[in-house]
């Protein structure tokens, strides 16, 4: 017969043909206190079961999370919460069971609610016994743990997608090591770089891709202390493939570690630069080359200039020493006629022809060589120079030296004179300016030409151009002076701003002394 209680529902009222069963009631009677705390928790359902598995209690967290009341559920079996699937394979049955025999199970899975919804609940089911020993019932606690299971499942699928992409690349050697530095991970990029298959590498430590040498020398585990010190190390060298062919690789370690900081392993990526270092290395046999070349280049030029010079002393010299000498000695003559009125005054006429056909032989001579530049250097030659230039243009001259010139080497002051020289003939040819200003200085570390003049000035049009246009705008000769600056290390500028014109040109004292 049916087992009828007095307070409360009873089980057996609900289902006559579940046996012996413990009443809503009973429960009640036992700890009224703590049920009154049980029944207010609303984060956990906490409910008790009798012997059979059916409802005997419910509590306000239990009909949040499940969504029955408690007229609702209690008397049916708690099998009500689970899938079909689950209760076809026996599971709430199966529970049960561990539970009375082990005195507690715990359980995370997929849970049905009363509106057909599935949430993931965290259940403990833990056995009740009386004071004999005796099974009469059990209490039951769930957790909603959806949120968390769908934060994990997003999670998963982040490390999924993770996973497949770096297995996936095939451009990167991407994989780990754990603390020791033996692979763990293997990806399709590190099969192709390396030439290992996965389970040919995992296990194995990654000293294996280095060269015998940097085996020998520690390298691999002085790379992974760095990595581990300084939290990342990137580095170039050669490896070794399965095959023992070379590459020249890009590595970067890192260290990985968890939320505490405890090193958990490495994680390491490779690309094979071999192409890029061969063009590197080609591309620096080709800059050497080139630089050979413009060496070689600079070496002829200089030789040719030097030449000239050398030529142009030559000349001076010939012309001083033999055409003046035929000169002198045609004055000689001349002044020994004078036999009549009319020939004494046609051979002074001629004497005087010949002064001033020897003075410009002199200045000629002197022009393509100026011994004195040899002799005493720029301190004397350049005045000498601007005395001569500023009678034969009209164009007057100003001559600044700092107190601590000195002398530099043959080839930078005949350059430094030669820049004058041109400078000035393009103040004569183009400027139209009345004076010219010239200072020559010495710096620590070397020494410089200027010349101004304030005429028409240098149009901005040739100024915008790049150096050696405005060079060839300007002049063969500004370009062969700019040129032989170059040789000796130095450089020729050029700067115009309303009608104030300056051309500076520096060699140092290093490359001149």
């Amino acid at each position: 017969m049916a087992k009828t209680v007095k307070k409360g529902v009873s089980l057996t009222e609900k289902n006559s043909d579940a046996g012996p069963t413990l009443s809503h009631a009973d429960w009640h009677g036992r700890e009224e206190p703590f049920r009154f705390f049980i029944d207010a928790v609303e984060e956990y359902a906490i409910f008790m079961l009798d012997q059979n598995g059916r409802i005997a209690s419910w509590n306000a967290g239990a009909e949040r999370a499940k969504g029955y009341k408690p007229q609702e559920i209690l008397g049916h079996h708690f099998s009500v919460f689970y899938r079909e699937e689950d209760r076809r394979v026996g599971k709430p049955d199966k529970l049960l069971e561990i539970a009375a025999k082990q005195g507690r199970v715990a359980d995370e899975g997929w849970r049905v609610r009363k509106d057909g919804t599935l949430f993931w609940a965290s259940v403990t089911i833990t056995a009740i016994r009386d004071g004999k020993g005796d099974l009469i019932g059990f209490g039951k606690v769930t957790r909603d743990l959806t949120e968390r299971k769908q934060r994990e499942e997003l999670l998963r699928q982040s490390e999924e997608r993770f996973r497949l992409l770096i297995e996936g690349v095939q451009d990167y050697a991407i994989f780990m090591l754990d603390e020791k530095g033996h692979v763990t991970s293997w990806n399709v990029g590190a099969q192709r770089i390396n030439g290992y298959e996965a389970d040919e590498i995992i296990g194995e430590h990654f000293s294996r891709f280095y060269p015998e040498e940097d085996i020998r020398s520690g390298k691999p585990a002085w790379e992974l202390d760095v990595a581990q010190r300084e939290g990342r190390l990137e580095d170039e060298g050669w490896r070794i493939r399965k095959d023992g062919s070379r590459f020249w690789a890009n590595v970067i370690i890192t260290a990985v570690r968890d939320s505490s900081g405890r090193l958990l392993g490495f994680s390491k990526v490779t690309r094979d630069f071999t192409e890029r270092l061969r063009a590197r290395l080609a591309l620096e046999a080709s800059e050497k080359r080139l630089k050979e070349s413009e060496k070689n280049l600079r070496d002829l030029s200089l030789h040719l200039l030097r030449t000239q010079d050398e030529e142009r002393r030559k000349i001076g010299r010939e012309i001083h020493d033999s055409v003046g000498q035929y000169l002198a000695a045609l004055k000689m003559k001349l002044d020994l006629l004078g036999t009549t009125p009319e020939i004494s005054k046609a051979a002074a006429e001629c004497s005087n022809l010949l002064d001033e056909c020897m003075k410009e032989v002199r200045t000629i001579s002197y022009l393509l060589y100026p011994p004195m530049l040899e002799e005493v250097g720029l301190k004397s030659a350049v005045p000498w120079y601007l005395k001569g230039f500023s009678s034969r243009s009209g164009i007057e001259t100003t001559f600044t030296i700092s107190d601590n010139f000195a002398r530099v080497s043959r080839d930078a002051e005949l350059v430094l004179f030669r820049v004058l020289q041109e400078a000035l003939t393009n103040v004569q040819r183009h400027s139209q300016s009345k004076t010219a200003d010239i200072e020559l200085c010495r710096l620590p570390d070397s020494v410089c030409l200027r010349i101004t003049d304030y005429g028409k000035g240098v149009p901005s049009s040739v100024l915008e151009q790049g150096e050696h246009d405005w060079m060839g705008s300007l002049g063969v000769g500004i370009r062969g002076m700019s040129e032989r600056l170059r040789q000796l290390g130095g450089a020729l500028t050029l700067s115009s701003n309303n009608g104030r014109t300056e051309v500076f040109a520096t060699i140092p004292t290093t490359s001149s002394n």
